[in-house]
């Protein structure tokens, strides 16, 4: 009898916190939907809170929070710090024109970088064209460093950008958007692996003549970031580690999410990205008219891209991050919140 009385008791407890759970993601906010699981007291990176340093196996994170990481969200960040990169702008353009400089960036709670960035961030500014039309992008580098301006796809080699620009010069990359789909561009001046890592690189979405089906676009692009002599030691999506633990993407339960990823992740072998409670259509590569495959992880080398496409069919938090672990407590947990 008393057992029978235990069960009843947990099962009317597991109710009552997915009440909870279901009203956190409610419209009443996006701050409701973060405070369950978002990391809240972590963020100190030295080896004196995580004995064995960053990318030990004995993380000593709050116990309060479930999968925060050890990287917190930097002071500075928003629940609207990164909307305009979240979900890229549908307009395309012809003209662009980036500046590079050196900035010194906080990307997790005192985690801070010195970085080389195109157009003041990291990553760089999104380009959007059509196929098949003409993009110009004026570069210029500020910086006392050689620097340039790889675009992957298809384009003139006499626009390929491993060519340096010296520090104070500028050059013109004039392509033709080929083919639809999404690609990464990012420095190729030797050692490219220092360039990547202080952030040069960006993502270009190239939309097919005829356009895509409706749906609610979200740009995420993985990369790492060197804290002293630890490669990779702070993990980000867009830029800033944990901000997708901290503020989940909010969407609309039952409507199309069309998602464009990019791995930037500088020396390591893989980068992949899981979904958790739903599957998503794969678009390889990111080049083609629709899904060919079906899944729930997908792995990516570094310079893979992809478009995934997906619905959340119910109201929610649904997680995602590398299924690489030690990537995603670096700081590339996140969620979805369907509303």
């Amino acid at each position: 009898m008393a057992s029978s009385e235990n069960e009843q008791a947990a099962a009317e407890s597991r109710a009552l916190t997915r009440r909870g759970f279901l009203r956190g993601v409610g419209l009443g906010g996006l701050a409701g939907a973060a405070g369950m699981g978002g990391s809240r007291a972590l963020g100190r990176l030295g080896d004196e809170a995580y004995p064995g340093g960053i990318g030990s196996s004995e993380v000593h994170a709050d116990p309060t929070d479930l999968y925060g990481g050890i990287v917190d969200v930097p002071s500075w960040a928003g629940s609207s710090s990164l909307d305009a990169v979240t979900f890229p702008s549908p307009e395309s353009a012809s003209e662009y024109e980036f500046d590079v400089t050196e900035q010194r960036l906080e990307v997790g709670a005192g985690a801070f970088v010195d970085a080389w960035v195109y157009g003041g961030s990291v990553p760089g500014p999104l380009i959007r064209a059509r196929e098949g039309d003409r993009v110009r992008i004026r570069l210029r580098n500020l910086t006392p460093h050689p620097h340039s301006l790889h675009l992957h796809g298809r384009h003139a080699p006499a626009m390929d950008g491993w060519e340096p620009i010296p520090p104070g010069g500028e050059f013109v990359y004039e392509i033709e958007a080929a083919p639809a789909g999404v690609h990464p561009y990012h420095c190729h001046t030797a050692p490219l692996a220092e360039h990547i890592r202080r952030g040069l690189y960006g993502m270009m979405i190239v939309d097919p003549r005829e356009g895509r089906p409706a749906a609610t676009e979200v740009a995420l692009l993985i990369s790492g970031f060197t804290i002293g002599d630890r490669p990779n030691a702070v993990v980000a999506w867009n830029g800033v580690a944990g901000y997708y633990d901290r503020y989940p993407i909010k969407v609309a339960t039952g409507e199309p999410i069309r998602l464009y990823l990019v791995n930037m992740v500088e020396g390591e072998p893989l980068a992949s990205f899981h979904l958790h409670s739903q599957t998503f259509g794969v678009i390889p590569s990111g080049m083609g008219d629709r899904p060919i495959w079906y899944g729930d992880v997908i792995p990516m080398t570094q310079g893979e891209r992809a478009i995934l496409e997906f619905v959340l069919p119910e109201e929610g938090r649904y997680m995602f991050h590398p299924h690489q672990h030690h990537l995603a407590m670096r700081g590339a947990m996140g969620w979805f919140a369907a509303v």
